[in-house]
């Protein structure tokens, strides 16, 4: 077999991190808050502790997401981080195949519990941390990544009470804010189970119908493409979609400073009427910073190793900000 066929595409995706100290802790900084948490994680795993948390230990009718940092290493001279969280498979018990026969066998519980691992990498050399992500379909997402943290900072060591992420993008969700004045037309596809990640406010305003519809039929996916106006039709400013507009308008500013909800989404495309006139189409998954590295998973790389794949788009990102 090729080499090149082991080769799968992964991608890194920027956000800010920031933290907010409790009004007790005016010597905290965000940097210092940051570097607490790392701190504390470290001296957990050297001491063969770790911190293990569950995120829907409060949802009953959810499966456990248990999550625990498996690496966390101060690079100074950089001011970076390099990290990694796992998370643990819960539910029913997963089947390996042999590599000389055709069946599968159950893996034995007494062996461990599967975990998939995202690896990330933070840098505090600004007033403000910047965060590289590896997208990882099964493993922990950003999501995970703040809440995780957030726990440590509110939970264990008293210190912060908000934990703040923000995507960036291509200047394209900032552009459709400012310059969107009538939505055309918008397709949007989602996987129902998705939107138990989804925050419960956008649920509730805009797919409400789509959650039920997904509790009920149980689909893959479900596809919403709405048309509000007639192809080849002139757009006239009297026929201002006000409540689309609304949805649209919404939707954007909780994508920007919530960006967990992206993941939410296997498509959402939108077109609409910009307040020059002409007609534009925001594009939401097209519109990360992102870096783009195929990898061979038969290659074993160490926690070092991870971050050199990035390191060079990683300076060159740093430097344009």
């Amino acid at each position: 077999m090729d080499q090149k066929d082991n080769l799968v595409p992964i991608r890194f995706h920027f956000y800010t991190l920031k933290f907010t100290p409790y009004k007790n802790q005016n010597l905290q900084t965000r940097n210092s808050i940051l570097i607490d948490i790392i701190t504390y994680l470290t001296k957990e795993l050297h001491e063969g502790q770790g911190y293990l948390i569950d995120k829907h230990q409060n949802r009953e009718q959810e499966e456990p997401r248990e999550l625990f940092m498996t690496s966390a290493v101060f690079m100074h001279k950089e001011r970076r981080i390099r990290c990694s969280l796992a998370l643990l498979r819960s539910g029913r018990v997963p089947m390996l195949k042999p590599a000389d026969k055709f069946i599968l066998v159950p893996l034995e519980k007494a062996q461990g519990s599967i975990a998939e691992q995202t690896h990330f990498y933070i840098d505090f050399s600004k007033e403000y941390n910047v965060i590289c992500v590896e997208f990882n379909y099964h493993g922990p997402r950003i999501s995970d990544i703040e809440y995780y943290f957030r726990s440590v900072a509110r939970d264990k060591l008293k210190i912060s009470k908000v934990t703040e992420v923000t995507m960036f993008m291509d200047s394209s969700i900032d552009k459709t804010l400012s310059g969107l004045k009538n939505v055309l037309n918008m397709d949007i596809k989602i996987q129902p189970q998705k939107l138990a990640q989804m925050d419960t406010e956008l649920v509730g305003k805009y797919f409400l119908g789509i959650n039920t519809l997904g509790m009920r039929l149980k689909p893959k996916f479900i596809k919403l493409e709405a048309m509000f106006q007639t192809p080849g039709s002139t757009i006239k400013s009297s026929q201002i979609n006000s409540e689309a507009n609304g949805m649209i308008l919404d939707l954007l500013r909780k994508f920007k400073t919530r960006p967990y909800n992206i993941d939410c989404f296997d498509n959402f495309v939108v077109k609409y009427e910009d307040k020059d006139g002409e007609e534009e189409v925001f594009n939401l998954l097209k519109g990360k910073k992102e870096i783009i590295k195929e990898i061979n998973f038969n290659e074993k790389r160490t926690s070092r190793e991870w971050y050199e794949l990035i390191e060079p788009e990683f300076d060159e990102f740093m430097q344009s900000l």
